[in-house]
C-alpha cells in the first residue's frame, strides 16, 4: 500500500514536467529549430498566449543553447511581444539555466518571421 502510494505521489509530480514537453516544431532556420506547444494556448483579453521554444544548432558564445518563452499574440493586431524568457544550456529548454527577461514591448509580427508562422498555427 505505502509503495503504491509513493508511485502515485511521483507519477502526480511528473505530470506537469511530462505536458510540457508536447513542443511541436513549426519553423527552421539555419540557426536552429522553433517549437510550440499546443496544450498551453490560452486565451486572455482577446489576446492568445502560448508558450515557445527555440532549439540552436550550435550554442552560442554566451552559452545558450536553447530557450522557452512566453508569448502573447495579438492576432488581430497583427502584434506580439515576449512575457517571460528563459535561456539554457542544453538542448530542448534543459540543461543549466543561463537566465532570462521580463516582459517585453509589443512588436509588429513581421512577414515571414518565425513569429509571424507560430501566429499561423495559434491565432
Amino acid at each position: 500500500m505505502i509503495l503504491r502510494s509513493l508511485f502515485l505521489a511521483a507519477a502526480f509530480l511528473a505530470a506537469p514536467a511530462l505536458a510540457a514537453d508536447n513542443w511541436v516544431a513549426y519553423g527552421q532556420s539555419d540557426a536552429g529549430t522553433f517549437y510550440f506547444d499546443p496544450g498551453t494556448v490560452r486565451t486572455e483579453a482577446g489576446r492568445k498566449q502560448v508558450w515557445r521554444l527555440f532549439e540552436l544548432k550550435e550554442a552560442r558564445g554566451d552559452g545558450v543553447r536553447s530557450g522557452k518563452a512566453l508569448v502573447e499574440l495579438d492576432c488581430k493586431g497583427s502584434r506580439f511581444r515576449y512575457l517571460r524568457t528563459m535561456y539554457y544550456a542544453g538542448p530542448m529548454g534543459r540543461g543549466k539555466y543561463l537566465g532570462g527577461a521580463q516582459a517585453q514591448p509589443t512588436e509588429p509580427i513581421g512577414p515571414g518571421s518565425t513569429i509571424g508562422a507560430l501566429a499561423q498555427k495559434v491565432c
